[in-house]
């Protein structure tokens, strides 16, 4: 009865062993860097924060790993439910003129090596949702700060200006952060109010046909002239 009893502690023990055992390590893919957190002790919290790798063991009760992919990130912010979320996630901007011009964007990033902890200890959050929220607000910041330098149709003129200013902004802002752009797409056309858009294009097409008007007249003087000059010569 003795030996019994002694051999259910064993399998008892062997199956928290089993149980426990799995919790206390996790390895860090290459590709990967590992954040060890501890969260009990004099010095928790920011200041007892470490980079790991490879095959890390912990307590489960008293530290956290934490992984974040040093690799390049992919993140759309759009309002088509097949891309990205499927919440409308749109960048919305306004105008010096008080006009909201909406668009898509990718942008692929990825964190700087040496940046890692600092990132963490700033955000505690998974890079999934960094993506989500810090990375989005910026995103929207630097095109928000960009379209208050244009009017409505100054942005649809200018577009590629707009688009060429809103990422320096993005990607110099991002960088003080320990984020590396690697680019930013955007996906589509600028979607202004129909109205407005409609406005723009007859404008830009009446510059068109005064200026091919014009065109005509400067070639039809210059062939006047030309047939002046044969009269003379004639």
């Amino acid at each position: 009865m003795k030996k019994f009893s002694v051999l259910i502690l064993v399998g008892l023990i062997l199956a928290g062993v089993v149980v426990v055992l799995p919790q206390c390590y996790k390895r860090i893919p290459a590709g990967y860097a590992g954040i060890r957190e501890n969260l009990y002790g004099s010095e928790r919290g920011v200041d007892d924060v470490a980079e790991v790798s490879g095959m890390v063991w912990f307590n489960p009760l008293a530290t956290r790993i934490h992984v974040f992919p040093k690799f390049i990130q992919n993140i759309v912010f759009t309002r088509d439910k097949r891309e990205g979320s499927l919440n409308n996630e749109e960048v919305r901007v306004t105008t010096n003129d008080g006009l909201t011009v909406t668009f898509d964007v990718a942008v692929n990033y990825q964190i700087n090596e040496e940046k890692v902890v600092n990132i963490f200890i700033k955000y505690r959050k998974p890079l999934d949702e960094i993506s989500k929220t810090i990375v989005r607000n910026y995103v929207r910041n630097a095109y928000n700060r960009a379209a208050n330098t244009y009017s409505a149709e100054e942005i649809y003129t200018k577009k590629t200006e707009f688009i060429t200013k809103a990422e320096n902004i993005f990607k110099k802002d991002l960088s003080k952060e320990g984020f590396v752009i690697d680019n930013v797409i955007l996906l589509n056309e600028l979607r202004l109010p129909d109205n407005i858009k409609i406005a723009i294009d007859r404008k830009i097409e009446a510059k068109q046909i005064a200026e091919q008007k014009k065109n005509e007249l400067e070639q039809s003087k210059a062939d006047a002239m030309k047939e002046v000059e044969k009269s003379k010569g004639d």
